[in-house]
């Protein structure tokens, strides 16, 4: 399986290098986004407003992940919402208490999780109810 996922990557690499490659991967990020990133297109995370909140959410943690309070640099950090923004009033969508700072490999886990939990339990996870999910080993 190593080998097979290894020869995989190294396809990929070489497709990144030619132009019908990154043609193909903007091609299926486009269509990634449109269909299952929906909230991107609605341009939320591009307002200068949610920009310097974000800004302000990382100075404010220190650029440590709320998971395992390591420093990270501030490309490695995403700033996501503890209840997910789907499920509020557009008023509380940039209400810095519901935020907090994950690396990219803690955001998709939180992400997978959140597919699997109804809406009801969504609505009422905590900061530290989150921390504890994430911090479960995945094998």
């Amino acid at each position: 399986m190593k080998k097979y996922v290894h020869a995989k990557q190294v396809n990929a690499d070489r497709n990144a290098h030619t132009l019908r490659g990154q043609y193909e991967l903007s091609q299926a990020t486009k269509e990634y986004d449109s269909t299952r990133r929906q909230e991107l297109h609605d341009g939320f995370y591009n307002t200068e407003q949610w920009k310097k909140i974000s800004a302000y959410v990382k100075s404010r943690d220190g650029y440590v992940d709320a998971v395992d309070g390591r420093l990270w640099d501030d490309g490695e950090l995403i700033v996501d919402h503890i209840i997910p923004r789907r499920l509020l009033p557009k008023g509380e969508q940039l209400d810095t208490s519901n935020l907090l700072l994950l690396t990219r490999a803690q955001h998709n886990h939180k992400t997978s999780v959140e597919k699997k939990l109804s809406e009801n339990v969504l609505k009422h996870a905590s900061r530290d109810w989150w921390r504890n999910v994430l911090c479960e080993k995945l094998f």
